[in-house]
């Protein structure tokens, strides 16, 4: 038998019209015999929940006096911001002064 596949949704079990019954979560489906429980999906699937993200966010002022939002999510690392400059070059200014407060 294979070792166990990982997967990120929570398995569940299927019989099928043709008789044949499936561990299945998202997009894999593995055929497992017909006397498999829940109980038993451990031997087929590992569910690895997904890390949650953790996002901070700030409300910073532009030179011109508009408000902007910064956010850093830590699981993937990223810095976004609402000001058109980020939406064009993927940085700004506005970052930049998080990064270093």
């Amino acid at each position: 038998m294979n070792p166990p596949v990982e997967v990120t949704w929570p398995p569940c079990l299927s019989t099928m019209p043709s008789g044949k019954r499936y561990a299945i979560s998202g997009g894999v489906w593995i055929e497992v015999p017909l006397d498999t429980t829940r109980d038993d999906l451990d031997q087929y699937m590992i569910w690895k929940r997904p890390a949650v993200e953790q996002v901070e966010t700030w409300e910073v002022t532009g030179s011109k006096g508009d408000a902007y939002k910064v956010t850093f999510g830590s699981t993937a690392g990223k810095w976004s911001c609402t000001c058109p400059g980020f939406g064009w070059r993927q940085k700004c200014k506005h970052i930049e002064s998080r990064k270093t407060a």
